[in-house]
């Protein structure tokens, strides 16, 4: 009897777990409004918007065409050079849907193809196509990006 009320037991833990598993969105439903708020902010060339998804400590490590920028307060120093202090001519499109790949319940690579347009200081218009991929975890406060590498090609 004692077998039986065990294994009865871990049947319906198990039946619990999957349950609320089920019942708690996908990481890319939880990370894709996050994304989507970011884009608005760069296109606002809102630093703080932007980077609010942004792990707010010196472990984060950015990447962008070979210089490594490590800790938050550092790229946000370099973000808010970027965008000329708000200033920024560029407008941001999304190319593709962003792919995310799950590295544990608590870690997912999102990555994202994006395209860019300015006007350069002579009038001619300049457009370029950027990959960004970052890596979000779950952590108490929700969803942050801990890593990000972008790399551009015109």
């Amino acid at each position: 009897m004692k077998r039986n009320t065990s294994v009865l037991l871990s049947v319906c833990l198990f039946a619990a777990t999957v349950a609320q598993a089920q019942s708690r969105p996908s990481a890319a439903k939880q990370i894709l409004p996050l994304l989507q708020e970011q884009m608005v902010a760069a296109n606002a060339h809102d630093t703080d918007r932007f980077l609010a998804p942004f792990l707010h400590d010196a472990s984060l490590i950015f990447v962008i065409d070979g210089e490594v920028i490590h800790g938050f307060d550092n790229l946000h120093v370099q973000q808010l050079k970027w965008w000329n202090g708000g200033k920024g001519g560029a407008t941001y499109t999304e190319q593709a849907p962003p792919d995310f790949v799950s590295l544990s319940s608590k870690a997912v690579l999102v990555t994202q193809q994006l395209a860019s347009h300015r006007t350069m200081p002579d009038g001619k218009p300049s457009e370029g196509k950027l990959v960004v991929t970052t890596i979000w975890r779950r952590l108490p406060a929700g969803w942050r990006v801990i890593y990000c590498h972008e790399s551009h090609a015109r």
